[in-house]
């Protein structure tokens, strides 16, 4: 969360970042709007502790990483770009990834509105999700902008495949370098580090992830 935070602040204006996260265990985060009492009970259901609680910058539900292949985009933002629009390229480009590799994989459609929006990310597809064949949902995400810059955190489940992470990860890839004309890269540079490490505190914080 750190690292994202870091991204969204200091990368190049134009650049296209790509990270692909990796989870000691079972974890869970939430929205930046949602309260922090329905993440923690809906922890405890699943025996996830505390500590492995996390509030985000960006929006959207809960988000329970326990398989799932979670990563984040950071993205140039143009003015007049709605988020509807933000979220159909990235999902549209990992959903024709994902069909390369086999994988049925459509955007569920903007014209099914659901009804009231669920407070679990995976309980049901929203406009432009990325849903399977049988129209379960695959992928969903969260943006936040800061200026001229955007950050997009998505979670991937793709039941009935096998795991292959490497491949998952370069198919994603492939299909954002197509939306956006070029191969995201995935290089950290140390000076985003040294920010992230400078931010670590506040996304451990009760400050942070009980402001609401």
């Amino acid at each position: 969360m750190a690292l994202d935070e870091a991204l969204l602040a200091c990368a190049p204006e134009a650049s296209i970042i790509l990270r692909f996260y990796r989870w000691f265990g079972p974890a869970l985060t939430f929205g930046y709007s949602q309260p922090y009492a329905l993440a923690l009970a809906a922890a405890r259901r699943r025996a996830i502790p505390a500590a492995e609680v996390v509030r985000r910058a960006t929006g959207g539900g809960i988000v329970f990483h326990d398989g799932d292949l979670t990563f984040s985009l950071c993205f140039p933002w143009t003015r007049l770009s709605p988020p509807a629009e933000i979220y159909a390229k990235i999902h549209g480009a990992a959903a024709a990834g994902l069909r390369e590799m086999g994988v049925a994989a459509e955007l569920w459609p903007a014209r099914k509105q659901p009804g009231e929006r669920p407070a679990q990310c995976f309980t049901g597809p929203e406009p432009c999700d990325v849903v399977d064949g049988r129209g379960r949902k695959m992928l969903g995400g969260a943006l936040r902008r800061r200026s001229a810059r955007g950050l997009y955190q998505g979670s991937l489940r793709v039941e009935g495949w096998p795991r292959n992470r490497p491949q998952l990860e370069a198919a994603l890839a492939r299909g954002l370098g197509r939306a956006w004309g070029s191969e995201p890269s995935q290089g950290i540079d140390s000076a985003w580090l040294t920010l992230a490490d400078a931010l670590a505190d506040k996304y451990s914080s009760d400050g942070w992830n009980q402001r609401r």
